[in-house]
């Protein structure tokens, strides 16, 4: 089952003003729960998350578990906290626009690659 409206959560968090992005990402990333390996179905009215292929269980769950490395979090919370202080230069804008780019890409990456692991399991679940 895809993850509801993700895509189109997507789209709408990139359209939001920089601060309020910025805000969301610090929330993301300061977020220590992890996701649930085994979500609840959700039913969807937006598009459908894809699923990846020609990966096998261990390969999507090291995607699953992803994350933004250390430096490059610790850069974005820099600039996160300068951004809110309203003390970025255009081309430290330009790097944290690079960086939440980023960490929309690895967000994404770890959704598909928890629904094909969701749909995996559903499948395994079936044959038994």
């Amino acid at each position: 089952m895809p993850v509801a409206g993700f895509d189109k959560l997507l789209r709408a968090a990139r359209k939001l003003p920089l601060d309020a992005r910025s805000l969301l990402i610090e929330t993301l990333l300061n977020e220590t729960k992890p996701l649930r390996r085994n979500a609840t179905k959700h039913k969807t009215s937006g598009a459908a998350l894809e699923a990846l292929s020609g990966m096998n269980n261990g390969e999507l769950q090291t995607l699953a578990d992803a994350i933004l490395a250390p430096g490059r979090q610790r850069r974005l919370r820099q600039l996160l906290r300068k951004n809110k202080a309203g003390r970025l230069s255009r081309p430290e804008n330009n790097e944290l626009d690079e960086l939440l780019e980023e960490s929309d890409r690895i967000a994404l990456l770890k959704a598909k690659a928890q629904y094909t692991l969701q749909l995996s399991q559903n499948k395994a679940g079936a044959n038994v």
